[in-house]
């Protein structure tokens, strides 16, 4: 069983970042996320992913973003 140390990922949108808020729910968890340049990011997540993470206001966390499409636009 994986104990998570040093785990690698295939997504390269991996945007370090400090958790600013947790809202918890019965069922999901919407974490907000601080990340450089004064942004925020913010994931909704199963609560119980959120507790066996053990997330608090203030962890060092990474916002990872997988996306199957990214569309671009122009005025």
């Amino acid at each position: 069983m994986n104990t998570g140390e040093n785990v690698k990922i295939s997504a390269r949108n991996q945007i370090p970042g400090t958790v600013k808020l947790i809202k918890k729910g019965p069922v999901s968890t919407e974490v907000m996320i601080s990340v450089a340049g004064g942004y925020e990011i913010v994931s909704s997540i199963t609560t119980h992913s959120a507790e066996k993470m053990n997330l608090r206001e203030g962890s060092k966390v990474y916002a990872i973003v997988k996306a199957s499409e990214v569309m671009v636009g122009i005025d």
